[in-house]
């Protein structure tokens, strides 16, 4: 497991545009409609559907 390194001294301007360069979310390349709001509603549909479903095998099971 990595651990959080902590660094004291200050990024010259070459580090900081690598650092610009080099982060994900700092790039853009990706569609944030996509990442934020259409796999985050997947997700959330389908522990809706999940959940009926225990919800709908419980009561073919216990009533």
């Amino acid at each position: 497991m990595s651990r959080l390194k902590i660094v004291k001294e200050q990024a010259d301007e070459s580090t900081y545009q690598d650092w610009r360069k080099e982060d994900y979310m700092n790039k853009m390349n990706f569609n944030p409609l996509v990442m934020f709001v259409v796999i985050p509603t997947i997700v959330q549909a389908a522990c809706l559907v999940f959940m009926g479903g225990a919800m709908l095998l419980n009561t073919y099971i216990f009533v």
